[in-house]
């Protein structure tokens, strides 16, 4: 009996200390959140009935949160931009509405069924991960979509670049602001982008 007892109490011990190690290591690692990201994009795109309204609706909460747009802000404007925090605010609202539009624009454009996983490779000693999805559609081949995953500082891990056909969104933005910076300045780069 005391055998039972004393292997009871080991058996509980590892138990408790098996389920506090679980509590204590993050709940959703990268291939979680990959997969969720591409079941989302998947539901987004296969809907039978296509409103502007409803996918509007589907990417703003589905979508939209899995994108770091902090990060991407900064990676836009670094080198090319000194914005204080109100500046910086209203240029970040402006990015997240271009880069959610785009999106909604591309997905329409190319009339996309499905998103097929082609692969997945870390990238910087694995502190970034670069998904590559094959949307298939209106294109007889289809078109790539690269999305580069990173942990923010909240240790979750989210998009903070896309890349449609090897055309990186942050490239894209950073060319974009320093060519409107030069023209225009600070301000008139605020007001056209």
């Amino acid at each position: 009996m005391k055998k039972l007892h004393t292997l009871l109490l080991m058996l509980s011990l590892l138990m408790s200390s098996v389920a506090l190690a679980y509590e204590e290591a993050p709940r959703e690692g990268p291939a979680k959140v990959i997969q969720s990201a591409i079941i989302k994009l998947n539901q987004l795109t296969g809907m039978a009935t296509y409103s502007p309204q409803m996918m509007r609706f589907l990417v703003e909460r589905e979508i939209t949160p899995l994108f770091d747009f902090e990060y991407i802000v900064n990676e836009v404007s670094a080198g090319s931009v000194n914005l204080n925090k109100e500046e910086f605010k209203y240029f970040s609202s402006l990015l997240k509405k271009n880069i959610i539009n785009t999106l909604l624009e591309r997905l329409a454009q190319g009339q996309s069924k499905s998103f097929n996983f082609i692969s997945a490779r870390p990238a910087m000693g694995g502190d970034i991960i670069i998904v590559r999805l094959n949307a298939k559609g209106f294109f007889r081949f289809g078109f790539n979509l690269d999305l580069s995953f990173h942990q923010n500082q909240a240790n979750k891990w989210q998009v903070f670049d896309v890349a449609l056909n090897y055309d990186s969104l942050i490239n894209y933005y950073q060319r974009m602001v320093r060519s409107k910076v030069r023209r225009y300045g600070v301000y008139g780069m605020l007001g056209r982008i």
